[in-house]
């Protein structure tokens, strides 16, 4: 009796059925989920160099393909949907808007950002690409690594195999509150709390070496893990820490290298603790970016346009637990 061959990566997979298909205009985009651009009306459109209509085609497939498939979406049919909430694990019928929005939560599905987040991704990447930005892409709460795969798979297709994704989570859920500005109940989710090895290993399943150089994971609550963590020169930021004190933590931590004409991404602008750090930091700071919605619910971004002088770090000090000071 033969041996059953051995499984394909999802990347190889999708490689071989891309293969079959014909070419299109090059640089045509074809959406699986027929999204409109998250791109501001006013932004110039970064044109992708002279390529094969085969080419484009086939890269523009793949990185549909791998966003939907991270979204739980190649499988309409069997994808499930738990609602966003603490006392709430009854697993429903999936409604397509709802994960479009990022409004829940994935049974199968590696990200819960939503389709929208997920387009913003890419539009960032390719933007901070296009003007020759320079820096790495980093997410803070990465949660089972779908968001960071396809900015992985976004900077390869662009050729940037140079530039970092840096994957920065606890990888055993959200702290405790340290001061009175978080709720508990963030810490008591069992369901957001995914092991290092488990988001390696997702890393893995897209055909992408979790070991490369080009990426980088940074382990620990953020207060404790972002001073330390080796983050050189950011094109864009993607905070994703739900808590006013996670936000603080990411901002007085990596604003500043952060570079002018880069991307930061919001995740949680919905949540009333989110909304406050960004906004108390802003206004702390004199920063007049405008914050550019990104879906009907709680994604946001602004583009950098100054670099701050410095940081009113006395406004952080009351955050940081002694034994955590810088």
């Amino acid at each position: 009796m033969n041996a059953a061959p051995a499984p394909r990566s999802r990347r190889s997979e999708i490689v071989l059925l891309l293969a079959l298909l014909v070419g299109v205009v090059c640089g045509a985009v074809v959406t699986l989920l027929m999204l409109p651009s998250t791109a501001p009306a006013t932004s110039a459109v970064v044109q992708p160099e002279p390529c094969s209509a085969r080419e484009a085609m086939l890269e523009r497939h793949y990185l549909d393909t791998v966003r939907d498939s991270l979204l739980g979406l190649t499988h309409r049919t069997t994808e499930l949907s738990v609602a966003p909430n603490a006392g709430d694990r009854v697993v429903h019928a999936l409604v397509l808007n709802d994960r479009v929005e990022g409004k829940d939560w994935p049974v199968f599905g590696l990200t819960m950002v939503g389709g929208r987040r997920m387009e913003n991704i890419e539009w960032a990447l390719r933007k901070v690409v296009g003007e020759g930005v320079p820096g790495d892409f980093m997410e803070c709460g990465v949660w089972r690594g779908g968001a960071s795969i396809f900015a992985r798979a976004v900077l390869d297709t662009l050729g940037e195999d140079g530039r970092k994704v840096i994957l920065a989570d606890s990888f055993e859920g959200l702290p405790a509150p340290r001061t009175g500005n978080d709720k508990s109940f963030w810490s008591q989710m069992e369901y957001l709390r995914v092991s290092l090895e488990t988001v390696k290993q997702n890393v893995a399943s897209y055909g992408m070496n979790p070991e490369a150089s080009n990426m980088q994971f940074c382990k620990g609550y953020f207060v404790d893990s972002l001073p330390v963590c080796q983050v050189n020169q950011l094109a864009v930021l993607r905070m994703d820490g739900d808590m006013y004190e996670s936000t603080m933590d990411q901002l007085f931590n990596l604003y500043q290298k952060v570079s002018v004409g880069g991307v930061v991404i919001v995740d949680d602008y919905g949540l009333p603790e989110c909304k406050r750090a960004i906004n108390e930091f802003k206004t702390w700071h004199n920063m007049d970016e405008p914050l550019v919605a990104v879906d009907s619910w709680s994604g946001r971004y602004w583009i950098k346009q100054k670099k701050l002088d410095s940081l009113h770090t006395e406004k952080y000090d009351a955050l940081v637990p002694k034994k955590s000071a810088k």
